[in-house]
């Protein structure tokens, strides 16, 4: 159930040989709507833009968010954010520290495989595909933020991606190689020229630039595979076309109406769109990596043993491999789509489920910090254990991380603004200490009087373009 190098089947994003990827960035209290890396600004530096995010006060005046009610965060983004994180780090466990049964060591029981098989199907490339839209949702979402405040979003936006790679992308891939931070911050700096284009004309443009860069990348993959020697490091370089594609989709929805200030108590049938088309590609991506296997059988020897190329992997037809990666965007792109429309429909009924998934919303606004905790655990629990401990157990380890990671995140984010890394990140991408101690209540998904925006009657207004959002 891992993802595996290019040529064989997987999900979309780098495939790493021993793992997955990590989960996004979290945010602060009043950032909207974003992604992996993106953030609020210093509050020095916010100021309102005429039209948005204007407030009526008691006597029926317009009043702007920094004299009225602060715009708040876009709850099923954070909680979507934090499904992901739990996803791709549940997928890590087993590759951050190999299992018994990947050493050999131990056979698979029937409830083994059933779990093994399960996840799989679920998470595998879908959780980072999530991430990834949410990149593209967060920049455009930023980028209109330090434009509205007059300032340089360009310059910005690479000194953040430059700052998550060099810090902590290089040496957490030194560590794990299935580390993803490095190449999320070689996308997004591909990103950065692209983002005028993104943010301006038409909605539909981001969703056009999606296609044009997934019909592109199977071939791009095939070109750089056969330039590139074999290496790690080279699924950091292959797969940014596919990446890309990816962050253009979030872009579209950062576009959507349904996301624009004032747009809360909108009827959307959005979400439910979105689940729908994201189950119909899904099977459609399916029936790709099927076409691959019927169409371009895997070679074999006399012997029943597949034929090996001179890198030590069995041979794969050209063919095979363009068919296998459009599987992948498909399958990925799908499950973006239906776990994204999932949560947020869930999120705007209102009901049970919401609070329920509310509660997963502080551990999104932490997840850079948690992820590379995720991997620190990881080693320090299981590493003594490494080829010995059960696959089964090593779910268990990832699943108690993950309640612990999640208390102290609410119990963090009640007090301070943002995780100790993020504080870090965001310090050193505005060259100056950014304030940590919240100075009002902490907003939680709940019900807000008179109010119903995307979180139905229990979730908060959706603000796209808050007064202190902008790039870390």
């Amino acid at each position: 159930m891992t993802d595996v190098q290019p040529g064989a089947a997987a999900g979309p994003g780098p495939y790493p040989q021993r793992g997955r990827c990590p989960g996004d960035a979290p945010q602060p209290e009043r950032a909207s709507a974003s992604g992996y890396a993106e953030g609020a600004a210093p509050a020095s530096a916010a100021a309102p833009r005429p039209g948005l995010g204007e407030r009526k006060g008691p006597d029926g005046r317009a009043g702007d968010a920094s004299t009225q009610e602060a715009p708040r965060r876009v709850a099923f983004l954070d909680v979507a954010r934090a499904l992901a994180m739990i996803g791709v780090v549940l997928m890590n466990a087993p590759f951050v520290v190999f299992s018994a049964e990947m050493a050999g060591e131990r056979d698979r029981s029937t409830l083994t495989s059933l779990v093994d098989t399960g996840l799989s199907l679920l998470l595998s490339g879908k959780a980072r595909a999530v991430l990834m839209v949410l990149i593209g949702v967060g920049a455009v979402l930023a980028w209109r933020s330090a434009v509205r405040r007059g300032g340089r979003p360009a310059a910005v936006m690479a000194r953040r991606y430059a700052v998550l790679g060099l810090l902590f992308g290089v040496p957490h891939l030194l560590v794990f190689d299935g580390d993803i931070l490095t190449h999320y911050a070689l996308a997004a700096l591909l990103l950065v020229p692209l983002m005028p284009l993104l943010t301006g004309g038409s909605r539909v443009r981001p969703l056009a630039a999606a296609l044009v860069l997934f019909a592109a990348a199977p071939f791009a993959e095939l070109l750089l595979h056969s330039l590139l020697p074999s290496h790690s490091w080279t699924t950091l370089v292959v797969q940014v076309p596919q990446t890309l594609g990816f962050f253009c989709v979030g872009a579209w929805l950062a576009r959507r109406p349904e996301l624009a200030p004032g747009a809360e108590g909108l009827p959307s049938r959005l979400p439910v769109v979105m689940l729908w088309t994201g189950l119909a590609l899904e099977v459609l991506g399916y029936g790709a990596m099927f076409a691959a296997d019927v169409f371009f059988p895997m070679e074999m020897g006399a012997d029943g043993v597949p034929v090996l190329g001179d890198d030590g992997m069995p041979v794969v037809r050209p063919g095979s491999s363009l068919l296998v990666s459009l599987a992948s965007t498909l399958m990925g792109g799908g499950g973006a789509l239906f776990y994204l429309g999932l949560v947020w429909w869930l999120v705007r009924r209102g009901r049970t489920a919401a609070r329920v998934l509310g509660a997963l919303a502080p551990l999104g606004r932490m997840t850079l910090t948690v992820y590379l905790a995720s991997t620190a655990v990881f080693l320090a629990v299981m590493g003594p254990l490494e080829g010995e401990i059960p696959l089964l157990a090593q779910y268990g380890v990832a699943l108690a991380f993950f309640v612990a990671a999640a208390a102290f995140a609410r119990v963090w984010s009640g007090w301070l603004r943002l995780g100790p890394l993020e504080w870090l990140w965001r310090s050193l991408t505005y060259l100056r200490p950014m304030p940590m101690r919240r100075s009002g209540p902490v907003p939680v998904p709940g019900p807000v009087p008179g109010q119903h925006g995307a979180g139905g009657p229990s979730g908060p207004p959706v603000s796209s373009e808050p007064q202190a959002d902008a790039h870390r």
